[in-house]
């Protein structure tokens, strides 16, 4: 047996995995109990099913440091005419106003600096769990916003009106803590492991994984931008499928790297879909095991791919999950042969197909 190294014209898809938001589960745990000194939640104009969501998804937003929710009806507790608060008095009280044509309003009225922010977010063409997700990020952002001064260390720096709460204090010790930019872009990494298999028309299938690292260009899910990007390098190991010719068998060992981009074009909150594009470069080893006395050799050559595919993802943060196929061919191909016969070869249009999980951070 031997083997041959051909050029050859081309296409493959590497997969990059997605990303998620947390469920109602996450919510529960931002929910307020007992005294806790809440964030007062008021929901105007939507429905009772985007109300809902809504604070579901802010609650799990202010349940990463600590804090916690209460829902409430639109009338302020100062109000005239309003019954006397019974429970601990909130921190600050975040009012969302959702107008039918798609754009909702957010008004933070912070009670630690005694400051007023608006802004708006437009969740237009979104589904409803999109819509709540990208509203509760847009207001939790604000709120923190607000607190950005307890931050400076300045000698000038005004002395907050009232005693600042422990859950206030723990949540902008925190935003101490991050570097530069680490608000707009948790969760934008993710490093992971998925399965692979790759079946060439040259007759090689071959089984591996691949460990990833990825960068996503947007803050969440929930963001209100499509199409949006994300792109990963990686490397991978692959072992071929034992090959049976008239002589012996014939192994294979692939290893390489390579890069992909994907381009999300839909979205639910917890998932998208989108394209993706991918090259690889790598090097294969074919390993000859001769029968009835025949001779048998061992060659390596390099080979290279790229390819075009479909990717989606799910988020179920930290973690995520994601799985892809896509249509391959080799630009720079290996092929083992008995004779003049092809036994078996990384050539030919192909598929590439994977599924696996990674960490957001």
């Amino acid at each position: 047996m031997r083997a041959a190294v051909t050029l050859a014209p081309s296409a493959l898809a590497i997969p990059v995995l997605l990303a998620v938001a947390p469920g109602d589960a996450r919510a529960e745990a931002g929910a307020c109990s007992g005294d806790d000194p809440p964030i007062a939640v008021v929901v105007e104009g939507a429905t009772p099913a985007l109300e809902r969501a809504i604070f579901v998804d802010l609650a799990a937003e202010l349940a990463r440091t600590d804090l916690c929710a209460r829902l409430e009806a639109g009338t302020p507790p100062d109000a005239p005419g309003a019954r006397p608060a019974r429970r601990a008095p909130a921190i600050a009280r975040v009012t969302i106003r959702v107008a039918p044509e798609g754009v909702a309003a957010v008004r933070v009225d912070d009670e630690v600096t005694h400051k007023r922010l608006e802004r708006t977010v437009e969740v237009a063409g979104l589904e409803d769990d999109g819509r709540a997700l990208a509203i509760a990020i847009a207001a939790d952002e604000l709120l923190r916003a607000s607190w950005v001064e307890l931050t400076l260390k300045r000698r000038d720096a005004a002395a907050p009106a009232e005693p600042v709460p422990p859950a206030v204090r723990a949540s902008v010790d925190e935003l101490r803590k991050a570097p530069p930019g680490a608000g707009a872009g948790a969760g934008a990494n993710e490093i992971g492991l998925r399965a692979t298999v790759a079946a060439y028309g040259g007759g090689q299938v071959q089984l591996g994984g691949a460990l990833f690292f990825r960068r996503d260009f947007r803050r969440d899910l929930g963001g209100d931008a499509l199409p949006s990007l994300a792109a990963s390098v990686f490397v991978y190991g692959r072992e071929a499928l034992p090959a049976s010719a008239a002589l012996g068998t014939v192994l294979g060992h692939a290893a390489g790297g390579g890069a992909s981009l994907s381009v999300y074009v839909a979205r639910t909150a917890r998932a998208r879909l989108g394209v993706e594009a991918a090259a690889e470069v790598g090097y294969v080893v074919f390993e000859g095991r001769a029968e009835g006395g025949a001779s048998a050799s061992r060659f390596g050559g390099p080979t290279a791919f790229g390819a075009l595919g479909v990717t989606a993802d799910l988020d179920l943060r930290p973690v995520r999950l994601g799985a892809s196929v896509g249509a391959l061919a080799p630009f720079l191909m290996v092929e083992a042969l008995e004779g003049d016969t092809v036994v078996t070869g990384m050539g030919g249009p192909g598929v590439l197909a994977a599924m696996g999980a990674g960490v957001a951070f």
